[in-house]
């Protein structure tokens, strides 16, 4: 393959191995606030056990080593930003997707202030200065939308405005998004509040490629973004009970458990096979559209071997006790900061891509 192309591999095949002389480079230099740093906060460290277990595994690449997954720094991130001259990082999603810019935000040493508490509006700005870059620095944004559809009214905590029985939170983000005035990073997720409406997520999924594609129509600058869409990830079923990673996804098989209760979205699957048919079709689309390439950031498989380090998963303690349990969303820092190591990986080979145009298709 060519360069770039590892974009295509990378963390398709692999494993999680135990690495305790790279758990220190896994933690976060302060904890997350609220529920999602719980089981941080309440860590006690000993001797034998130095760090929360979730947070010291890596990700071993098993056939495409010369693809690994890295873990990232700061210094990484802004030069792969300067490349590609983005000056914003937009997450766009539901709580999933929160946890993953929570993540980020946090391996830059920037979670101060950013509220949990369902009181709050839970979108954020946080201003990520890189020296020595042309851009100088990127905003990281994330903004709440549930099902990446805007039903035209705005909602406020405590009072959902989309889904079929108006449960879910859809801030706008769409104008937002299109009146940038700089190149942007857009980071996409949607599937997980469809449940078994496979017509309404087929529909929902063509309207926000529609969304991309008149942006960039309205504004230029949008044709130059980066976009990638995050495949979705399921829970784990008696999250509670586990307390390492599975070996291999044979291991994973006999767990699965289609949708009987929410955080297992054992019927995930398919939409991401979906999304990943549409990103393909529209990608070959070069005369025909205004909008830019869709990247896939593909962090399904690691994640499905990952059933320890849920909010209820057994290093949480008492004090983090959720009801009912919740095993689908997970604790930081955790599993989910690997999204975000994949994610400035996938980044670096975007750029190459663009310098070397090599053909762009996702793959899986």
């Amino acid at each position: 393959f060519v360069q770039g192309d590892c974009r295509h591999l990378r963390a398709r095949i692999g494993a999680w191995s135990p690495d305790m002389a790279l758990a220190p480079s896994l933690q976060y230099s302060s904890p997350v606030d609220g529920y999602l740093g719980c089981a941080d906060t309440n860590f006690v460290a000993t001797a034998e056990d130095p760090y929360r277990p979730p947070t010291t595994y890596r990700w071993d690449e098993s056939v495409w080593a010369t693809c690994p997954v890295e873990v990232m720094t700061k210094n990484e991130l802004c030069t792969q930003m300067d490349r590609l001259g983005l000056t914003r990082m937009l997450f766009v999603g539901d709580h999933t997707t929160m946890t993953q810019a929570v993540s980020l935000a946090s391996i830059l040493g920037q979670n101060s202030d950013i509220s949990l508490d369902t009181s709050v509006v839970p979108n954020f700005t946080k201003t990520i200065t890189c020296a020595g870059t042309t851009i100088g620095s990127f905003e990281l944004s994330y903004i709440r939308n549930d099902r990446l559809e805007e039903p035209g009214t705005t909602p406020s905590p405590g009072f959902p405005n989309c889904g079929p029985t108006n449960e879910q939170f859809c801030y706008p983000w769409s104008t937002d998004y299109s009146s940038f005035a700089g190149k942007q990073l857009l980071i996409v997720n949607t599937g997980y509040h469809w449940a078994d409406d496979w017509q309404g997520y087929i529909t929902n999924f063509q309207n926000f490629v529609g969304v991309i594609d008149d942006a960039a129509g309205a504004n230029a600058m949008r044709k130059n973004d980066v976009l990638m869409f995050r495949t979705s990830v399921p829970g784990h079923k008696e999250c509670d009970l586990h307390n390492g990673v599975y070996a291999h996804y044979g291991e994973y098989c006999p767990r699965i458990v289609n949708g009987a209760f929410w955080h297992w979205w054992g019927e995930l699957p398919p939409y991401n096979d979906y999304a990943i048919r549409i990103i393909n079709e529209w990608n070959l689309l070069n005369t025909v559209k205004n909008g830019p390439n869709i990247e896939l950031l593909d962090p399904w498989l690691m994640s499905v071997l990952r059933p320890d380090g849920h909010l209820s998963g057994s290093d949480a303690g008492p004090s983090c006790t959720l009801d009912p349990k919740e095993c689908m969303l997970y604790s930081l820092p955790g599993p989910v900061d690997w999204w975000n190591h994949l994610l400035v990986q996938q980044l670096a080979d975007v750029g190459t891509h663009l310098e070397n145009s090599n053909p762009m298709q996702a793959w899986r």
